[in-house]
């Protein structure tokens, strides 16, 4: 039998859209989390700001950046207050 030896490797996520309009801390965000991870990937939804430049800026290596546009159509079937959260799906 054998075993893979391959090092273990300790991943972050975070999302994040016109974090500049909107005075979100991204880079302190992104930093603290650096500490603790081999990599950080962040999804970068199409912002109308400069938030892509602001991460990518950061030019650490263990940062990779995945470009996205956020399905806002899809928020439609999202729980809402007036629906049952006991996992039932309205019918």
């Amino acid at each position: 039998m054998t075993c893979n030896s391959a090092p273990d490797v300790i991943s972050g996520f975070t999302i994040v859209r016109n974090a500049v309009t909107l005075d979100y801390p991204i880079v302190p965000a992104i930093r603290s989390i650096l500490e603790l991870c081999d990599e950080v990937v962040v999804n970068v939804g199409k912002s109308d700001d400069d938030t892509r430049d602001v991460v990518a800026a950061l030019g650490d290596p263990r940062i990779r950046i995945l470009d996205s546009v956020w399905d806002f159509s899809r928020a439609a079937g999202a729980v809402g207050r007036d629906q049952p959260r006991d996992g039932r799906l309205p019918r």
